[in-house]
């Protein structure tokens, strides 16, 4: 599958603050508990160090690997570029895309996944949209994506503008709902 256009999925002000406040905290919280074990030396406390580095591992690191890195268009569809699992959105299934408001999405829930560290990445229940996957780094560039299988996908690709008119042109069944 070759890529026909690449875009970038740089993160927005908050999410940088809050990625970064996360990871130092995290560090920090993990420095010190270590310092205190490995002071007083016992099997209890490497257990404790031991299951402290699984949960630094789990917040941190396992996040990151489901987060957006870029989005592409290919001669297949939308790719959703992430370190594990990227995801394919056909052209076939699409039906409709359009830019939308950072305000469109504020009254929503997290089912599952990060809000806010790394993106905001994974289920959310939108109010007025319902469930959506969201791969959003920068909600001032977001796009949401329906596709015929009522699946909808918020993502922010570096430039919307000119992702919305190489995706206008590549997926011809958008705008024409069943």
């Amino acid at each position: 599958m070759s890529m026909l256009h690449e875009f970038r999925a740089p993160y927005d002000r908050m999410i940088k603050a809050t990625t970064s406040i996360v990871i130092a905290l995290m560090s920090i919280l993990f420095t010190y508990i270590t310092y205190l074990v490995v002071t007083e030396v016992s099997n209890l406390g490497i257990l404790i160090v031991s299951l402290l580095a699984l949960l630094y591992f789990l917040i941190v690191f396992v996040p990151y690997l489901f987060s957006p890195r870029g989005f592409a268009l290919t001669t297949k569809g939308v790719l959703i570029k992430r370190p594990l699992r990227s995801i394919l959105i056909s052209y076939s299934e699409i039906i409709d895309f359009k830019r939308i408001s950072e305000t469109s999405v504020m009254k929503g829930v997290r089912i599952w996944g990060s809000g806010g560290l790394y993106g905001f990445i994974g289920l959310f229940r939108i109010s007025g949209l319902g469930k959506v996957w969201m791969y959003v780094t920068d909600r001032s560039k977001m796009i949401l994506i329906e596709t015929k299988r009522n699946m909808k996908y918020v993502i922010s690709p570096s430039d919307p503008l000119t992702f919305i008119e190489r995706l206008r042109s590549l997926a011809p069944s958008a705008g024409q709902r069943p």
